[in-house]
């Protein structure tokens, strides 16, 4: 086999050292499905204060903090207003000093970053959080699949081998006859059928509801990724206090970097545009917030 036949996706896999390459994890409509359902939540999770009412619905921002990791507030002309944006330059500790704008109506224009533009990040890093939203959407919907599998499966009550197409026949009505509920089905005795019944253990075999729970589990790690306190139902009875507050604050973690990062940078684009922006938990989960903080 010549090295252009090789698929460029077995290409990666060599060249990083991905194997084994039969448990890569599911890129179908089922993960599209989670990855927007885990991006719902997110979204839903947080919100901006002080947004002007002239400003696009604050999904447009974010989306764009969130799957790009930051967008940028600058002024085209008409007053400031947020933007999808890149950057480029690179400071002498290693941070970007110009947004790069290019939009379709606005044009393509830069900004420099804390003069005359502002921008908003989500991490230290300058990233998102796509990696995590594929992540997850990737083991729920394997789980998904699994659990589709072991639904098949437990359709097949059991399996007959015959030797003739009489026999066939014969099995076809001792089925028929036990399913119209027979009490008792009498047939002229030949002991070769005796074995040729192949009876699957169907209950044995059937680990959906296994799978599920872990469906279930996924999903509470990834609340905990995003700062929501699960119920965590396994251990609820039993967990300990010490357990509780670990458990809090592994949950405020995330959330208070989030929090303290876009903060920061929407300070700038405050003092440089006169805005009042603030960006917070959204409102139904204040409670929640201050319950993580404050434990007790």
């Amino acid at each position: 086999m010549s090295d252009k036949s090789i698929p460029f996706s077995d290409l990666l896999r060599n060249f990083f050292a991905r194997r084994p390459k039969d448990v890569d994890g599911v890129a179908n409509t089922s993960s599209l499905y989670y990855r927007n359902f885990l991006l719902r939540k997110v979204c839903g999770r947080f919100e901006f204060t002080g947004w002007p009412a002239d400003w696009p619905e604050q999904d447009y921002a974010l989306l764009h903090l969130f799957l790009d990791g930051y967008f940028a507030i600058v002024d085209p002309g008409a007053g400031p207003m947020p933007l999808q944006c890149g950057f480029s330059g690179n400071n002498v500790f290693n941070r970007p000093t110009t947004i790069v704008i290019a939009n379709h109506v606005l044009g393509s224009f830069e900004r420099e970053i804390d003069i005359d533009g502002a921008l908003i990040r989500l991490q230290y890093n300058y990233t998102g959080i796509e990696v995590m939203l594929q992540r997850y959407a990737t083991l729920l919907a394997m789980a998904d699949s699994c659990i589709a599998v072991n639904l098949m499966n437990a359709k097949a009550a059991f399996v007959a081998f015959a030797d003739s197409k009489a026999q066939a026949e014969t099995f076809k009505k001792l089925f028929d006859m036990l399913s119209m509920g027979e009490p008792a089905v009498f047939l002229k005795g030949d002991p070769s059928m005796r074995d040729q019944f192949l009876f699957n253990n169907v209950k044995q075999n059937f680990v959906g509801d296994l799978v599920n729970d872990l469906k279930n589990r996924i999903i509470d790690e990834f609340l905990t990724e995003i700062g929501i306190l699960s119920t965590n139902t396994e251990k609820k009875e039993r967990l300990i206090t010490t357990e509780a507050e670990s458990r809090r604050e592994e949950v405020a973690s995330n959330v208070e970097h989030w929090l303290r990062t876009v903060n920061a940078t929407l300070a700038t684009a405050n003092r440089i545009f006169d805005l009042n922006l603030g960006f917070r938990l959204a409102k139904f989960e204040e409670v929640e917030r201050n319950e993580l903080s404050e434990p007790g």
